[in-house]
């Protein structure tokens, strides 16, 4: 009798398990499969297998065996991809110029109210930019070999000098017309659209996160913030929110990402951990909070013609696409696509801005970001930038080294003082050695006594 009631217990909390501990991590897996197969296939052209190949399957490795039945759960439809994997769907939706949006409801599949051009891959240029020298060349080279453990995986990567790009090199099936998702890299462009609206007398670091909130409808989520909490809390990553930056099935930042329809509200639902300003604590949420209050400086302008206007077209950038979540709130944390030359341009605009030569962004904004803070402890973050200081991350590189850092090793390195711009973009392994501490130290190598001369101010 006692044998039967344990084993009718056992079977009655199996559902309770599946609930608790399983399907938080099938919403992962399927939320992530969806939407990267949606902006990997639209966005970025890639072959399907290569998507799997290199950024789902690697980072479904936790799920063992069940990988085979998530591949085989993937339907892929002319606007949309959907995955299912044991009773759990996600749904990833693409509109032209928005790029793919997951948990979005059927009604908002069209962008009522935005006149949107559509996404189009740029053309390849007829020419790459080949290498001058041979020292150059073996820097490049080495940058996509493969380290005996594996996993590198270099996309893409470009170098360029006092603005005059020196030499490209892609992995197929990336071209020079690929459009690239920088993940993180996508915070440091945030603080850039951030700091144009506040040269222009638009925004202020001292913009009070709670009233904005509220006006957002999120009035239980400014109940739970600082008076005190301020945009430049923000974009420092000094927040105080209780946001943890870890990425396990049921974790903060996963959730925000692949399960939320506004990322922007999961950090302020998590309420205070401290007091703004006193602690370092890199956080996603943060970057979507500030992606709120930047938009809402916008006024009634969609942030998409924002961005194509006074951004895209003033640099000259080919490709440009930045997703928005299903409240149409920029994902500034992560999603924006743009061709690695693009990007390449964006980190010119920095050391242009740096130098104080940029009529785009000026150099007050650009140097205040590239400060350490004092809450970083070890002087490795700035505004929304990572920082040498000291040589904290590259010890044989300059101090004044600032970059924007991406998940699966894309880098935007800037080496002021030596006019060097370096960009490496790839599907790296969460463990594996990227080789960008190398290949900046070897491009400076490369080009020899021009690197090491200080740059005109």
């Amino acid at each position: 009798m006692l044998r039967k009631m344990i084993l009718l217990l056992v079977v009655g909390l199996l559902p309770l398990g599946y609930f608790l501990l399983l399907r938080p991590v099938l919403e992962i897996a399927t939320g992530y499969t969806a939407k990267q197969y949606c902006s990997g296939l639209q966005i970025s052209a890639m072959p399907q297998e290569f998507i799997w190949q290199y950024d789902i399957a690697p980072r479904m490795a936790a799920l063992g065996p069940l990988r085979r039945w998530l591949k085989a759960g993937v339907e892929i439809a002319p606007n949309s991809v959907s995955s299912r994997l044991l009773g759990v769907q996600s749904k990833a939706v693409y509109r032209p110029a928005l790029g793919c949006t997951l948990n979005i409801a059927e009604a908002e599949h069209t962008a009522a109210g935005l006149e949107l051009a559509p996404h189009s891959p740029a053309p390849a240029p007829a020419l790459l930019v080949e290498p001058a020298s041979s020292a150059l060349e073996q820097v490049l080279a080495q940058a996509f070999a493969e380290p005996a453990e594996g996993g590198r995986n270099t996309l893409a990567v470009l170098v360029a000098q006092r603005g005059q790009l020196l030499a490209e090199r892609y992995r197929a099936p990336v071209t020079a017309a690929t459009p690239l998702q920088g993940w993180s890299m996508n915070k440091s462009l945030l603080a850039t659209w951030v700091g144009m609206q506040h040269d222009r007398g638009h925004l202020s670091l001292e913009t009070p996160v709670a009233p904005v909130l509220a006006q957002q409808g999120g009035e239980h989520l400014a109940s739970n913030l600082a008076a005190e909490l301020n945009l430049g809390h923000l974009l420092h990553m000094e927040s105080g929110l209780d946001f943890q930056e870890s990425y396990r099935p049921g974790d903060d930042a996963t959730q925000m990402l692949y399960r939320s329809r506004a990322a922007w509200a999961v950090a302020p639902a998590k309420g205070q951990a401290a007091a703004p300003g006193e602690l370092f604590n890199y956080s996603s949420g943060d970057s979507n909070v500030a992606a709120l209050l930047w938009q809402q400086s916008l006024g009634e302008r969609p942030y998409q013609d924002w961005l194509r206007e006074e951004f895209q077209q003033v640099l000259g950038l080919a490709v440009l696409v930045a997703e928005p979540d299903a409240s149409a709130v920029e994902v500034a944390s992560s999603y924006t696509y743009m061709l690695a030359r693009d990007w390449l341009r964006v980190g010119q605009l920095w050391l242009d801005a740096w130098h104080g030569r940029s009529d785009l962004l000026s150099q007050d904004w650009q140097r205040s970001a590239v400060q350490p803070r004092r809450a970083s402890s070890d002087g490795s973050y700035g505004r929304s930038f990572w920082l040498n200081t000291q040589g904290v991350t590259f010890p044989n590189l300059p101090a004044t080294v600032f970059y924007a850092s991406g998940n699966a090793g894309q880098a935007l390195v800037v080496m002021p003082e030596q006019e060097i711009v370096v960009l490496r973009l790839g599907l790296s392994a969460s463990a594996a050695d990227t080789g960008l501490s190398q290949l900046l130290e070897g491009v400076v190598e490369a080009l020899g006594n021009s690197a090491a001369s200080p740059a005109p101010r």
